[in-house]
C-alpha cells in the first residue's frame, strides 16, 4: 500500500508544481516590459505643458531633464570651460524609448534635413538605444517624431 501512497503523493506534488509553473509563466507573459534608460537613474520631472502634450500624444514620460557633460580638447589641451548637452525628457510608447527635446522660443527649429541634422543628430549618436527623438513644439502644441537613418558611405577613390 505504501507504493500507491508514494505514487499519489508524487503525482500530487508534480501536479501542484505544474500548476504553479503555469501561473508563473502566465504572470511573466502579462508583466509590463521594462524599458531600460540610457542614463544611470531616472530624474524627477514636473508636470508641465510639454508633459501634457506628450501624454495627449500617447507617450509616457519616464525621466526628467538629464545633463550630459561634454569635455572638449583642442590640440590635446582641455578647454577651461566644459560644455554640456541637455535632454529634456525620456518618454516611451509601445515599449519604445524616445529622447525628448522641447522647443525654445529663442532658438527655433529649422525644419530642413540639414537643420535637423545639425541640431539633433548628436543626440541620435549619444543615445543610440532610443528609437528616435520627440520634438515638443510648444507654440504649435504638437509632438513630432524624428529619426535618423544613415545611408551607405561612399568613399571616393
Amino acid at each position: 500500500m505504501s507504493r500507491i501512497g508514494d505514487l499519489l503523493a508524487t503525482l500530487f506534488v508534480g501536479l501542484v508544481l505544474i500548476v504553479w509553473l503555469y501561473y508563473r509563466f502566465r504572470r511573466w507573459l502579462e508583466a509590463p516590459v521594462r524599458v531600460r534608460l540610457p542614463v544611470p537613474e531616472a530624474a524627477p520631472f514636473t508636470r508641465n505643458e510639454a508633459v501634457h502634450l506628450l501624454e495627449d500624444a500617447g507617450y509616457e514620460v519616464v525621466c526628467g531633464r538629464v545633463k550630459v557633460p561634454v569635455l572638449v580638447e583642442v590640440d590635446d589641451e582641455p578647454l577651461e570651460v566644459a560644455s554640456r548637452l541637455f535632454v529634456d525628457f525620456f518618454a516611451r510608447k509601445d515599449h519604445e524609448l524616445y529622447l525628448v527635446k522641447v522647443s525654445r522660443a529663442r532658438r527655433p527649429m529649422e525644419w530642413t534635413a540639414s537643420g535637423l541634422r545639425d541640431r539633433l543628430m548628436m543626440y541620435h549618436w549619444l543615445f543610440k538605444e532610443t528609437h528616435g527623438i520627440l520634438y515638443v513644439d510648444l507654440e504649435e502644441k504638437r509632438v513630432r517624431k524624428i529619426r535618423f537613418d544613415l545611408g551607405e558611405t561612399e568613399i571616393p577613390q
